[in-house]
């Protein structure tokens, strides 16, 4: 088995009782909120995320003079078209400023650009294109943030523009009516990780704050029943799920359960979703669905979907976004093996702290999520590019933990035609000559932060417990740690010295079992990726995550092992 490296959590006793006794929770959960930084004075609203406290939508620069431009838009009857991006998060924020929008009597449309067609962001052609349309106020939500050019070429033919995304800014200011970015300077901590589908939800409160303090409307739109699509976009995009991000998709989730838009019950009923709404709903069922719309066709048969008024429609538009991921994962797996042999022949990994991999045919739908795959089975930020139509060498990147990609890739922006993202994942483009040279400054520029020990993967242990411990008052407040994902992952614990009372195989390379510990105590547990034959001599170090085991009606307590080491004498 693959050599993991258990990092602990630093372990102040005394912090961890005062969060026993202000918050009222067992040891364990305390463990794991003085290993999140949580303070006896935030650990109440960090355990009961609230609505009233999301900030003032105009603390965000920005959304005071984008809102002013809007009401003016409605006022005048002006064409506003919303420029999204293909992904989940853009067709989500695409979808919420429209509904918003329309509700107050603008004139909107919506502009997604096709992935292969139109390639990724705001660009001067797409700038044409939306002018074609009679277009006199162009409003961006998850991209446009470095589209210089764009904005010349908007500033050119007297369009209004207004930029709103989350993505990292460049050093020179865009030229635009206004810029609504939580990454510029002088936004609150709170809400600098925003996904573009949340700061287009700050974008939304403040054109409703602005309407009413105004008196021009906005007194009738309940922005709560859009908090389904910023839970949607916001997991999707793997954005930290702290601070305001945590408030939104903690409400979100609620409302996603609801299924109250046509197009979310459809898309649940094909996925196999119930009520019970979870992160992982989102990231495993529903947002590679939306994507596949980005990935393998046309992303505003996603859009369509959210914004069907009608079952029979969103049935129809669901099953073609079923049958297109389907395809999409036929053809991932496909560039995956090639992926895969690729890097047997050229890297040793002995030495290598990057992959760069490329091929000419490889489909541009897939090269995001094959190097996401790469980055967790290689643990080493990963790079994956195809050529594109203008014969440019196009695709994403993937990081790692304390890896930086914009950081990274601004030190190969030589090699670079351009690039851009966030800290985990980023999109960049470069000529077929300069792949060589990108392949060792990239891995030049990883060495100087990341050591050979980094390229094993992490996991980070909350703190000590025993199966006592893990009795059912702690898994009721387990759910008070949710939602997790990432910046707030399920809580990983260590007990030591443990027993198999039972080991046996589950489906062809799992194990399952009964555990048991010094005291007695026993718990069932699952290990996946590892057969009965895998294990080492007893007792048992074991790291995990505990969870609830739902199956056939029952709820059944878990430890779902991690690691396992030979527990020392």
């Amino acid at each position: 088995m693959e050599e993991r490296i258990w990092e602990f959590a630093e372990t102040n006793d005394n912090r961890v009782q005062e969060l026993i006794e202000e918050a009222a929770v067992t040891r364990p959960i305390a463990l794991v909120l003085s290993a999140r930084d949580i303070s006896p004075g935030t650990v109440r609203d960090f355990l009961c995320p609230d609505l009233t406290n999301i900030g003032d939508p105009f603390l965000l620069p920005g959304t005071r003079a984008a809102s002013e431009r809007l009401w003016q838009a409605v006022s005048r009857g002006e064409q506003i078209i919303i420029h999204g991006d293909y992904d989940t998060d853009g067709i989500t924020a695409s979808a919420l400023l429209a509904s918003v929008l329309r509700k107050n009597g603008a004139r909107v449309s919506c502009y997604l650009p096709h992935r292969i067609d139109d390639g990724y962001g705001l660009t001067a052609e797409s700038i044409a294109k939306v002018s074609a349309s009679n277009c006199d106020l162009l409003l961006t939500v998850d991209c446009g943030i470095t589209s210089h050019e764009a904005a010349a070429a908007a500033q050119n033919i007297n369009l209004d523009l207004i930029i709103t995304d989350h993505h990292t800014p460049g050093p020179e200011q865009l030229n635009a009516l206004a810029v609504v970015d939580p990454k510029l300077p002088g936004a609150p901590k709170e809400i600098q990780e925003l996904a573009g589908v949340g700061v287009a939800y700050k974008v939304a409160q403040a054109f409703l704050k602005y309407g009413q303090e105004m008196g021009y409307g906005g007194e009738d739109t309940d922005l709560h029943q859009c908090l389904d699509l910023v839970a949607l976009g916001t997991v999707a995009d793997i954005v930290p799920l702290l601070h305001e991000n945590r408030i939104l998709v903690h409400h979100g989730l609620q409302v996603l359960g609801m299924q109250h838009r046509p197009g979310i019950h459809a898309l649940c009923d094909i996925a196999g979703i119930g009520e019970n709404l979870a992160t992982a709903d989102i990231t495993y069922r529903l947002a590679p669905r939306i994507n596949a719309t980005g990935r393998m066709g046309d992303p505003t048969d996603g859009l369509r979907l959210l914004e069907a008024d009608s079952i029979l429609e969103a049935n129809e538009l669901a099953r073609n976004l079923d049958d297109l991921n389907k395809k999409r994962q036929i053809i991932e797996e496909e560039v995956v093996r090639n992926a895969e042999h690729q890097i047997e022949r050229r890297y040793d990994l002995q030495s290598a702290r990057s992959i760069v991999v490329w091929s000419e045919g490889w489909h541009q739908g897939v090269v995001g999520i094959v190097a996401s795959r790469l980055t967790r089975r290689y643990h080493r930020p990963s790079v994956v590019l195809t050529r594109d139509s203008n014969g440019q060498f196009t695709g994403s990147a993937r990081s790692i933990r304390k890896l930086n990609l914009v950081a990274v890739l601004d030190e190969c922006a030589n090699s670079l035609i351009r690039f851009g993202g966030h800290a985990m994942a980023a999109g960049l483009s470069l000529n077929e000559e300069n792949l060589e040279g990108f392949c060792d400054q990239f891995d030049i520029a990883v060495q100087k932060v990341l050591g050979i020990e980094s390229m094993k993967p992490l996991l980070n242990v909350c703190g000590e417990v025993t199966f006592h411990e893990l009795d059912d008052v702690f898994f009721q407040e387990l759910q008070m740690l949710e939602p997790f994902g990432h910046g707030n992952p399920e809580p990983v614990f260590l007990a030591r010295h443990v027993f198999a009372e039972r080991r046996q195989p589950a489906g062809t390379v799992h194990t399952r079992g009964i555990l048991r510990d010094e005291a007695g105590m026993r718990m069932q547990f699952i290990a996946f990726g590892r057969s009965p034959s895998d294990f080492p001599p007893e007792p048992w170090d074991i790291v995990f995550s505990p969870h609830i085991n739902r199956y056939n009606g029952a709820a059944i307590p878990q430890l779902r092992i991690h690691d396992i080491l030979p527990s020392k004498s």
